[in-house]
């Protein structure tokens, strides 16, 4: 009987503790407490004026920044496309003339450009030395 009774024990729970619940009724009891939650704070939202005005504001300011985002990369497309024509032109020109283009050097090399210039300015050397153009 003694081993019977230590099996049961070690099975039965305190009773300070409550038994574990069947995870389905956790799920469910989850569910509804996000529905009830979700509804309270969409409904809260769409009712209220200051955050109707935080809104329009914000979405306003997004679309102030991506069309300024999107001038600025045109503008930027613009140069280098207006760079590597004028390049292809340079190019064609001192072919033309058989000019070999030697450039003197005086002091050390010029660091490059900083920052998105220094990009495009790289960049543009990089599409003239893949396609055969002297720079």
């Amino acid at each position: 009987h003694k081993k019977n009774r230590d099996r049961t024990t070690s099975t039965s729970y305190r009773q300070d503790e409550s038994p574990p619940q069947p995870k389905a009724m956790n799920q469910f009891i989850q569910r509804v407490a996000n529905y009830v939650a979700n509804e309270v704070l969409i409904k809260g939202l769409a009712n209220s004026k200051t955050f109707q005005r935080f809104a329009l504001r914000a979405d306003k300011h997004i679309g102030e920044f991506k069309g300024k985002t999107n001038q600025s990369l045109n503008e930027t497309l613009d140069e280098l496309h207006k760079t590597a024509a004028e390049a292809v032109n340079a190019a064609s020109q001192s072919s033309n003339t058989g000019s070999l283009g030697a450039k003197a050097t005086a002091g050390p090399p010029k660091p490059p450009e900083a920052g998105f210039a220094g990009f495009i300015s790289a960049f543009g050397k990089e599409i003239r030395k893949d396609l055969g153009m002297k720079n």
